[in-house]
């Protein structure tokens, strides 16, 4: 299975643009609705006296004691800040699922563009998520995903004409098991910077043979770049950093290998 992308400077792919459209859907709908739903229950219809083996549900407003008896679980939430990551407006959509992945690409390559000579962001082939001996063992562990999120970052959000998209980040806040695969070209946000240079940004590098990344309760997430400011672990900030990359622990320990 092959993932090639066109040139990365914002112009978004069908699948990018249906989750844009979706999320700004979610967003406009629960911002401008002035209606709150709570959750409903089973109650008998008196229209259908002669169908007591059946039961038929309608909506009915449920009482405020009612309410503070119900215990649930929102499937996601949506938060707006202001001035991070380099953007006036930021928007998060946090789901609350939990995925388990078990999955191998042949070959992964997106962010095809010149950034100071032509060539991809991210190159990666035989690539596994979970453990890398998934085809032979039925006990390979998943690579667990929870707090899964996606994010976009604005300027001027609320002006139709001067509006921009700066970046678009997706992923998980809690990461856990292996992701291994042969980095020809690597483009990452290290948590991190170890003994290396660059405050944790890796562009376009390198790595010698296949490496293993293994996830701890870490987040791990992909990000498309127009404008982006990226602050490590140690309070260092890089700037307007375009391209794709890929957010991973310290390098160091992780990749094992350090910054160019």
């Amino acid at each position: 299975m092959k993932k090639n992308s066109k040139p990365t400077q914002m112009k978004l792919s069908l699948l990018v643009r249906g989750l844009f459209c979706l999320l700004v859907m979610l967003i406009f709908f629960f911002m401008s609705s002035s209606i709150s739903f709570a959750p409903t229950k089973m109650m008998n219809n008196s229209k259908f006296t002669n169908t007591k083996s059946i039961n038929f549900a309608e909506k009915k407003m449920m009482s405020d004691e009612e309410l503070s008896n119900t215990n649930a679980q929102a499937f996601f939430s949506i938060t707006q800040t202001s001035n991070q990551y380099g953007s006036q407006n930021v928007i998060t959509l946090n789901l609350g699922a939990r995925v388990d992945i078990l999955a191998h690409l042949d070959s992964f390559k997106i962010g095809y563009w010149d950034n100071s000579g032509w060539g991809w962001d991210y190159n990666v082939t035989n690539f596994y998520f979970g453990g890398s001996d998934q085809d032979t063992n039925v006990n390979a562990p998943p690579l667990v995903l929870k707090g899964l999120f996606l994010q976009v970052g604005f300027d001027n959000i609320s002006n139709a004409a001067t509006r921009k998209l700066n970046y678009i980040d997706f992923g998980s806040m809690s990461a856990s098991g292996p992701v291994t695969g042969s980095f020809r070209m690597l483009n990452a946000l290290a948590s991190n910077a170890g003994t290396g240079q660059n405050n944790g940004v890796l562009i376009r590098q390198t790595a010698a043979g296949r490496q293993t990344i293994t996830f701890a309760d870490e987040p791990m997430s992909f990000l498309f770049a127009a404008k982006y400011s990226y602050t490590d672990d140690a309070g260092h900030t890089t700037k307007d950093l375009r391209g794709f990359f890929q957010k991973i622990p310290n390098q160091t320990t992780k990749l094992g290998y350090t910054l160019n």
